[in-house]
């Protein structure tokens, strides 16, 4: 029994010693097949590079809203080729209505008046208008001097075109503080208050659009009123000045 064992080992060693041999034989006889190679640059044309994706803010940009035209926009027309485009005017306010100036007086002789008027007006259209104002007057009668003040209120129609001007028709009222003759043909010390209504015509020379000259020829209809500065007919000249442009 052990003599056999041991010659399965023996032929099963052999078995194990050729199996080796064999493998050992076929790796130095087959040649090493791998071959290296020298890495080879690409010389066809540049690959496409990838694109920049939008940006969330490009992805998601809305639209711009433009503002809806005004009433006056949509009604002007469009002007042809070559034309301005039309202006579209503005409302004037109340200071554009309004303007500023006066006039002064001159009278020498037996009796002697000079006048100064300031004045404030509103148009209350292009052609027509009222205001208010200041009077002073200083007179000189008989060897006596005296100063007479006070109001009036006013009002100017253009009543037609005469080349750059216009033909004027005027009216006013003044409430005057003055002194007046006592019963022996003096000049009293005393004061009183007169009306005196003067209406007329005159000519306005215009130097602008809005700024003017004016020359006034106007009558007094109160003349025998004690204390009247004027002789008629009553002769002025004042300008006018806005207050601006529009």
């Amino acid at each position: 029994m052990l003599k056999h064992q041991r010659l399965f080992y023996s032929i099963l060693c052999s078995l194990l010693f050729l199996l080796l041999s064999s493998n050992t034989a076929q790796a130095q006889v087959e040649p090493d097949t791998t071959e290296r190679t020298k890495p080879v640059l690409p010389t066809g044309p540049p690959m496409p590079t990838e694109r920049p994706r939008p940006t969330e803010e490009q992805q998601e940009r809305k639209p711009t809203v433009q503002p809806r035209p005004t009433q006056q926009q949509q009604q002007a027309p469009l002007p042809f080729p070559g034309e301005q485009e039309p202006v579209v005017e503005q409302a004037l306010r109340p200071i554009d209505r309004m303007y500023f100036g006066g006039s002064f007086g001159l009278q020498f002789g037996t009796y002697t008046n000079i006048s100064l008027l300031p004045i404030l007006g509103y148009r209350l259209t292009d052609k027509f208008s009222v205001g208010v104002g200041a009077v002073y007057h200083y007179s000189k009668f008989r060897g006596f001097s005296y100063s007479s003040y006070g109001g009036r209120a006013f009002t100017q129609l253009e009543l037609f075109n005469i080349g750059d001007g216009a033909i004027l028709g005027h009216a006013e009222v003044e409430l005057l503080n003055t002194r007046y003759e006592d019963i022996y043909g003096g000049l009293s010390n005393d004061r009183a208050n007169i009306t005196l209504p003067l209406v007329g015509v005159g000519y306005r020379q215009r130097i602008s659009d809005k700024a003017s000259v004016d020359m006034l020829l106007l009558y007094n209809v109160n003349d025998n009123v004690i204390g009247n500065p004027y002789n008629n007919p009553v002769f002025r000249v004042g300008f006018n000045i806005p207050f601006t442009n529009r």
